[in-house]
Order: structure tokens, then C-alpha cells, then sequence
């Protein structure tokens, strides 16, 4: 019976306690509300960056002379293939019905092969270059990062949503430089190398 009557009055002592001690002291001055932060802006173009940059140039140079290399395959199936068809119309006179529909369809399914080939490696191709240009952003946005923490800055802009800014508040140029000592190339994993399907000389 005693602890019954303590926890009610030791529960009351303690709630006053709360009550008085979240009560102003009388007289005093209420703490003024904290100050926002005064915005501190800092202007980058990644369009830029990513097209000057030693590394997406690099990218881009791998892509072009891996793109040339399998033009130049698919051009000599292209020819392979017009020779194919000009056989065709020289025969179209000549050969019976069933052949010459047969011999169209294998020129077709020859073209259509080519085609798919194409196609499949130009993909791959764009994939590569996406990946590689993606870790090339990746790092040019950390070093945005860094150096807007060194201007203080709290909100980035991209330029194309600026009208009008110092000089001094675009750091792309800086971006730029510090993104060719950081990774000055990129080795781009190019796919597995397709060689065009040669149609097969009549």
C-alpha cells in the first residue's frame, strides 16, 4: 500500500518539474529564430566539360575508329551482295519459276542476316560509349561537388539555365582541367569484334 501512494506523487513532482523548466524565465529575452543562409550559387556546363575533356575525346576517337573498321566489313558484304542481285535479274529470264524463288529467297535471308549484324553491332557499340561516358560524368560531377564546397556553395546551376552570371561563378573551365588530371583516359570496353556475313558467290 505505501509504494501505491509514492508513484502517484513522485509522477506528479516530476511533471511539474517538466512544466517549470520548459517555461520561459521571466524577464528573459526569447531567442531570436536561427538566420537563413545567404544562397551561394556556381555555374557548370556538363555538355561542355563532357565534350572537351580528354577522356570523352579519347572515347569518342575508339568509337569512331571501332565503327570505321566495321564499315568497311559491311561494305565489302554490301558489294558481295549487289553482285548477287544483278546475277538474279540477268537470270530471272532464264531460270524456272521455283528456282529463281529460291534463289531470291536466299539473296533475302542474306540481306536480312547483314542487316541484323549491323544493327547488333551498332548497339553494342552505343552501349560501350554510354558506359564509359557515364563514369567520365560520374567523376566530372564529383569534382562539381568539390569545388562548389570550396566556393561555399550551396546550390549548382547548369549554364543553359542561366541568363546572365559573372564570370567568376562558372567553373567549367576549372572543372575541365581537373577532370584531365584526374582521368586523362578512358579506355572504352569495346564489344566483342562482329565480322558481317559474306554471302557466298554464285
Amino acid at each position: 500500500m505505501l509504494r501505491s501512494r509514492i508513484r502517484p506523487a513522485a509522477g506528479a513532482a516530476l511533471l511539474g518539474f517538466v512544466v517549470l523548466t520548459a517555461a520561459p524565465v521571466l524577464g528573459q529575452t526569447p531567442a531570436s529564430p536561427p538566420q537563413p543562409q545567404p544562397t551561394v550559387i556556381v555555374i557548370a556546363d556538363i555538355n561542355q566539360i563532357l565534350r572537351d575533356a580528354k577522356s570523352a575525346k579519347e572515347v569518342q576517337g575508339q568509337i569512331d575508329r571501332a565503327m570505321a573498321g566495321f564499315s568497311k566489313q559491311v561494305s565489302t558484304s554490301e558489294n558481295e551482295l549487289q553482285k548477287m542481285r544483278d546475277e538474279l535479274e540477268r537470270e530471272r529470264g532464264t531460270l524456272s519459276p521455283d528456282a529463281f524463288s529460291a534463289k531470291t529467297r536466299d539473296y533475302q535471308q542474306r540481306f536480312d542476316t547483314l542487316d541484323r549484324s549491323v544493327q547488333g553491332q551498332r548497339q553494342a557499340l552505343q552501349q560501350s560509349y554510354n558506359e564509359a561516358m557515364t563514369k567520365i560524368e560520374n567523376t566530372a560531377l564529383q569534382i562539381i561537388a568539390q569545388i562548389a564546397s570550396e566556393h561555399k556553395a550551396n546550390m549548382v546551376l547548369t549554364r543553359a539555365a542561366v541568363l546572365f552570371a559573372a564570370n567568376n561563378l562558372d567553373i567549367t573551365a576549372e572543372v575541365t582541367k581537373r577532370l584531365d588530371a584526374q582521368l586523362p583516359t578512358m579506355q572504352v570496353k569495346l564489344p566483342s569484334p562482329s565480322t558481317p556475313p559474306v554471302p557466298a558467290k554464285h
